[in-house]
Order: structure tokens, then C-alpha cells, then sequence
């Protein structure tokens, strides 16, 4: 079960209990930072509510994603003592040149290919299970942010539309301002996702680009 889920605030007594005029006091929003969960806030509207929750999983789902390629790159290295992927396969066919040892692409899959005719040693096993994890990451970061971008634009586009609804549905004052500053704090890290998103896609693309270079593919 994936460690990232959908995060949608609940609403607690807060939430949900009148407020006077006095009572409101305007609230710090906690800017998103980059390989951290998204958490979107309740809005009181449900159709807006899934709407963000369905942004915040495919978001959040990258992030996890993200943190494997970080984590798989880190590891790759230090189990072979390197500074970087092409090194890193230098490494390893240097290390156990007397294995015939390949890196395969065939579209935005790769695999450390070992032939031996003898038990393949743990490190070596390690770094295959390690580039077979890595693989399935870049993919999902290249194949998801066009989708997350497009969830991103279409929910921004309608964010007066969105306040202006939930005045209507939510006729206490302070509830108004309480529920349009929580969209308004969705609205901007969603925004911050997309972006982060981006970074993500460019990170694994690199790796990709790398990974070609060492298979002798284009991609």
C-alpha cells in the first residue's frame, strides 16, 4: 500500500461550528516544500473537495515516486562507490568484469542485465533490484505530470466560480471567509504542486537521458 495517500483535512469543531465576526483571525498558510505531502483543506462542497483530493493523491503518489529515485540513486552509489550513474555502471563492470553485464532501454524501461554461468554476487543483485525500482519511478514521474498540470489548470480556472459557491452554500459569515481562505490556500499549493511536479518530470527525465546514454539508445 502506497505510503502517500490523499490527504484532505477533515473538518473538525472548527470547521463546522458558527463563528461571531470577532472570532476571526486571519490564519498563516504553510507553503508546500518540495518532497512534502500534500495536505488540501475542506472546503464544505463536495464536487471541489474530490476535486482537490484527486490532486493531492496524484501529487502525492509523485512525491513518493520522487523519493525512491532519490533514495535508488543514493544507494546505486554507495553500494558501488560512485559518484553518479555512468560511474556508477563503470563500477560495476569493472568490479565483476567477469560477468557479462548490460544495461538494456526499451522505451522508458531499463534493467541491469547480468549473464553468469555462477551465483550472481548480493551487491550486484542489489544494484539490479535497485535499477528495476528505479526504472518503475522515472516512469511513473514522466507518464503523471502531464495529467496533474491539466487537474491543476482546470481548478484554477474556476476559482471565483468555486467561492462564489461556497458563500452561497455556506450562509455564516466567518464561515464564508473561513472556507474561501482554505480554498484559497488549496488553490496556491496546488499551483506550488504543479510546479513542483515539473521539477520532478526534469529530475527523472535527466535520469532517463543518462540511462540512454549508457545503453546506447535514443529515446
Amino acid at each position: 500500500m502506497s505510503a502517500f495517500c490523499c490527504c484532505l483535512q477533515a473538518s473538525n469543531d472548527d470547521e463546522t461550528e458558527p463563528f461571531s465576526k470577532a472570532a476571526h483571525v486571519p490564519k498563516q498558510v504553510k507553503v508546500l516544500e518540495k518532497g512534502k505531502t500534500l495536505i488540501v483543506k475542506n472546503v464544505n462542497i463536495k464536487e471541489y473537495d474530490n476535486k482537490f483530493g484527486e490532486i493531492a493523491e496524484l501529487y502525492n503518489n509523485q512525491v513518493e515516486n520522487y523519493m525512491t529515485m532519490k533514495k535508488c540513486l543514493s544507494e546505486l552509489n554507495e553500494v558501488n562507490r560512485s559518484a553518479g550513474l555512468t560511474s556508477c555502471m563503470e563500477e560495476i563492470k569493472e568490479k565483476y568484469s567477469n560477468y557479462d553485464i548490460q544495461v538494456q532501454m526499451k522505451g522508458y524501461n531499463f534493467t541491469l542485465l547480468v549473464e553468469a554461468t555462477e551465483d550472481i554476487p548480493a551487491n550486484l543483485q542489489d544494484s539490479q533490484k535497485l535499477m528495476k525500482e528505479l526504472s518503475r519511478a522515472t516512469k511513473v514521474l514522466i507518464g503523471s505530470q502531464t495529467k496533474l498540470g491539466g487537474l491543476v489548470f482546470s481548478v484554477s480556472q474556476i476559482q471565483g466560480e468555486m467561492a462564489n459557491q461556497i458563500k452561497e452554500v455556506n450562509t455564516g459569515y466567518l464561515d464564508q471567509i473561513r472556507l474561501v481562505e482554505n480554498l484559497e490556500e488549496n488553490i496556491k499549493n496546488i499551483e506550488t504542486a504543479k510546479l513542483l511536479s515539473t521539477e520532478y518530470e526534469d529530475e527523472a527525465s535527466e535520469v532517463l537521458k543518462e540511462i540512454a546514454h549508457i545503453a546506447g539508445v535514443t529515446i
